[in-house]
Order: C-alpha cells, then sequence, then structure tokens
C-alpha cells in the first residue's frame, strides 16, 4: 500500500476551514467513541477502561455470553461515565456458549454445544428465527439484571444476520423499541442519532484447522497510513454528530495498537483544537427518550 504524505500546511488549512464551518452552521462537532468486546478476555476490559480514563472512548459493548462479562459489569459500575451497550452475541470464534442451556436453542450451536465458530458456519446451520429472538432476549435480561444501565444494543461479528438473514436483522430495531434502547445501526445510525465513521484500525485473519475448527489471529502491526488515515479522518469531521467504532486490547498486538493510539497525545489534540465535543451513547439515549431511565 502506498504511504500518503500529508503536507503540514494541509492539515494547517483542515483546521481553519472545519473551524469556520462549525462557525458558520452554529452545529457542533459531536463524537461518540464506542469500544467493542467488552468481556472476552480480561485485558481487553483493562484496555477498555484505559481507552476512557487516558483516551477518548465514551462507550462500551459488554458481550453478555463472555466469560469476563461479570468483571465488565463490575468496571463499568466504578466507571459510570462509560456508556454501556449490549453486544449480542450468536456466533463466535473462540468457543463461548449461549446464554440458554444449548438444548433450548440448537439451532445456534454446534455439535459441542458451543456456538458456530463463524458467520459461514451459522448460515449453513440455518438457525431457527425463534431460537435467535429467546437467546436475544435472554442476554438483554441478563444484562439488564445487573443492574448497570444499558442504553444501546449491537451484534458481535455478523450476529445480526447480514444479508443472508433479513429476519434476524428486522428483530434488532423491534427488540430496541420494546426494551427501550438505541440501535447502533453501524453504516446508517438511522436508530442512534449518529452518523457513522469508519475507524479501520484493527484487522483479524483467520483459518480451518483440520478438525474443521475456525481460528482467529490479530492482523499484522498497524501501517504508518491506516494511523494517518484516522487522524484525518477525526480532523476532517463536519459539524454534526458521528460516532466510530474501535477494538482495544492490551495482548494482541494490532489492538494494544489501537489502545495506545485512542490514548495518544495526537487524537487528544485533534480533539481540542478542533472543538470536538465527545458524547456517549448515553447522551444519544437521553435526548431520544428525554432523559428517562430505560
Amino acid at each position: 500500500m502506498k504511504r500518503e504524505i500529508v503536507p503540514v500546511l494541509l492539515l494547517v488549512l483542515c483546521t481553519v476551514s472545519w473551524s469556520a464551518a462549525a462557525e458558520e452552521t452554529g452545529r457542533p462537532i459531536e463524537l461518540c467513541v464506542r469500544a467493542d468486546d467488552m468481556g472476552h478476555t480480561l485485558d481487553v476490559n483493562l484496555a477498555i477502561i484505559k481507552a476512557h480514563t487516558e483516551g477518548i472512548v465514551t462507550s462500551a459493548s459488554l458481550m453478555v455470553p463472555a466469560p469476563y462479562f461479570d468483571d465488565a459489569v463490575v468496571r463499568c459500575k466504578a466507571h459510570p461515565k462509560l456508556a454501556a451497550g449490549i453486544h449480542t452475541t450468536l456466533m463466535a470464534v473462540v468457543p463461548m456458549r449461549p446464554v440458554l442451556p444449548p438444548d433450548q436453542v440448537p439451532s445456534l450451536v454446534a455439535p459441542d454445544g458451543y456456538f458456530h465458530r463463524g458467520y459461514d458456519d451459522f448460515v449453513k446451520a440455518q438457525p431457527k428465527i425463534e431460537e435467535v429472538e429467546k437467546e436475544i432476549r435472554a442476554q438483554i435480561q441478563k444484562a439488564l439484571d445487573t443492574g448497570l444501565r444499558f442504553v444501546y444494543i449491537d451484534s458481535h461479528m455478523s450476529s445480526s444476520g447480514g444479508k443472508a438473514r433479513p429476519d434476524i436483522g428486522a428483530l434488532y430495531p423491534r427488540l430496541a423499541r420494546e426494551y427501550r434502547l438505541l440501535f447502533t445501526q453501524d453504516f446508517v445510525g438511522q436508530s442512534c442519532g449518529a452518523r457513522y465513521f469508519p475507524a479501520n484500525l484493527e484487522t483479524w485473519g483467520s483459518q480451518r484447522l483440520p478438525d474443521g475448527t475456525l481460528v482467529c489471529y490479530s492482523g499484522p502491526d498497524m501501517p504508518a497510513e491506516v494511523r494517518t488515515k484516522f487522524l484525518q479522518r477525526l480532523q476532517n469531521l463536519q459539524p454534526g454528530t458521528w460516532f466510530t467504532v474501535c477494538h482495544p486490547g492490551l495482548y494482541a498486538h494490532r489492538q494494544a495498537q489501537s489502545t495506545d493510539l485512542i490514548c495518544s497525545p495526537e487524537i487528544k489534540d485533534i480533539v481540542r483544537t478542533h472543538g470536538i465535543r465527545l458524547i456517549s451513547f448515553a447522551d444519544l439515549w437521553n435526548r431520544k427518550y428525554g432523559g428517562k431511565q430505560p
């Protein structure tokens, strides 16, 4: 990939241009930064808290079936300004069981009783829509029963069904309305009150082992151009409300680099000099529902 060289003068012009645009429109530049996969591992939990307290992460999506979900809840309660969401999980590369007993949702699990490892396995299994809804409801209820305030719902990997399962995708806005949660529709943002702009900070690869198991690994080091493009996107944000997604971690190298970037002085300087107002999905929830608790 060809590396892009950005002249200092261009960066100065961008700063002046967008600052002037914000003044002319009278609208601020608002940014909500969502961290995904909280609860997946302990290092992810620690990294998300770091990215919140030392960086610009304002919201975190918790995986209810994940082994460190309870730990994630405790940490979120200790940091109430970090808005919590439910990262619904119907497939997982790392072995993970549904919240419901496998015999209640047999189409959602492989013969070993764990979720299907990836999207292709999920689609081939043709999970029953009634079992999908039952499991999603169980995950939502388990989250709400913790006493932590949850304000939005999204999905892990392609748990919302993708193009192959529009019936699953249709569940999300309906359940979001029923439970008074925002649905953070990544590429449209219609039901969360913010437009999405891509971060593209993390990459993953996967391969099949001889026994058919799908394994996932973190991508190579973050190229300099990826970091540069993200910083450019950030400083070129137009007035309006935006959100983006990141995957902090401490051990997987690419995710650790994402954590470092989110907490970097460059990020903080752009936020300050461009007058970017950091908001959370709790702020967006309050706007939609008038500040009344879900």
